[in-house]
């Protein structure tokens, strides 16, 4: 991924006049040039991490739709009492027609959570890029103020701290930004060893019945859909 571009910002001015009104407005030029970025980041509808999850719940509920003393299992005894491993078990052989449709939803889902990363590399880069701006401004506006009258510099300074405090906000939003894209960085991660990795491999083990023992196949099978679940349950623990 290629490091974003970004335009570059008005630059502190070199002299200041002990004038109210311009030392009141200190800095504003800076911040009316970042507005319309800040303006444009990046919305979405509805959340892609979400539909991600829940395709691969539903993918990995379709792969046990053969085995229903797994399914069995995963119930609860009162779910049991209430027959909800019989509504399971109905879900998963509906499911189970549909793995390649499943599969195909959550590869949607994960293009549209990568977008959603690369946006939040932009966005964290453009926020950090503000951040250093108004840090210079401030460090401007504090070493200009040492030549003003006390009343100006008091205006000015009030103009700093304002600039400082907008610096660190948007650097407190580029933290932010970041974490979330290392958590979606990682459910993208589960979501490539399932579809690339596991799913495969689950599908082989099923088909090589002819080639190895009854059990041992389903051995190798239920191995490996036991990582896709715990695959799956990791995904869905980063939910927030």
């Amino acid at each position: 991924m290629t490091a974003p571009s970004l335009p570059a910002l008005p630059a502190p001015p070199a002299t200041l006049v002990a004038d109210a009104a311009v030392l009141s407005r200190y800095g504003e030029v800076l911040v009316q040039a970042m507005a319309p970025r800040a303006a444009g980041a990046g919305a979405y509808e509805d959340d892609p991490r979400s539909g991600l999850v829940e395709a691969l719940s539903r993918l990995a509920l379709a792969l046990q739709a053969g085995n229903p003393v797994r399914l069995r299992r995963q119930t609860s005894w009162w779910g049991r009492l209430l027959g909800r491993d019989v509504e399971r078990q109905a879900d998963a052989d509906v499911l189970q027609a549909q793995c390649g449709v499943l599969l195909l939803n959550a590869q949607a889902h994960a293009r549209r959570l990568g977008a959603v990363v690369e946006a939040g590399t932009h966005a964290a880069a453009a926020d950090l890029h503000d951040a250093q701006a108004l840090e210079r401004w401030a460090e401007a506006g504090t070493a200009l103020a040492a030549g003003l009258p006390i009343d100006a510099q008091r205006t000015l300074q009030q103009r700093v701290v304002h600039l400082r405090t907008l610096a660190s906000l948007k650097r407190v939003q580029a933290g932010q930004t970041q974490l979330l894209q290392a958590q979606d960085a990682a459910l993208l991660d589960r979501f490539q060893r399932i579809a690339e990795v596991l799913v495969p491999a689950w599908q082989q083990a099923i088909r090589a019945s002819g080639t190895r023992t009854q059990a041992r196949q389903n051995e190798q099978a239920a191995q490996l859909l036991g990582q896709i679940r715990a695959e799956v349950a990791a995904a869905q623990a980063r939910l927030p």
